[in-house]
């Protein structure tokens, strides 16, 4: 029962992404910390979806559900909801200021 890397890659970077939240979320020493770190992964989020806005998307929301459940878990200082409401809140923003053309790659 050996682990087939290409059938099962989604989950395993689920998973490396989940671990990767919970153990960021350790080192946030206050409330403040906690939200301003999710905020902006949120917006690194909201890049990633806007880059693969005409490319396959299923796993990359997965991989950013994965990292959210994780930070969210390993978040000790800080409310939940309002962990899971930045997050989409930083999210939108980005997706808006990338889709808006305020914020520019520099690949393009």
């Amino acid at each position: 029962m050996a682990f087939n890397y290409f059938d099962s890659w989604v989950e395993f970077f689920f998973f490396v992404l989940l671990v990767i939240g919970f153990i960021i979320a350790l080192f946030a020493p206050s409330a403040v910390v906690s939200y301003i770190v999710i905020f902006v992964s949120g917006m690194i989020g909201g890049r990633l979806i806007y880059e693969r806005k005409e490319k396959l998307k299923f796993p990359y929301y997965l991989f950013i559900i994965g990292f959210l459940v994780g930070y969210a878990i390993g978040a000790y200082h800080g409310n939940k909801s309002v962990i899971i409401t930045l997050f989409v809140l930083g999210n939108i923003v980005s997706y808006y200021l990338y889709d808006q053309g305020i914020v520019q790659d520099i690949r393009y």
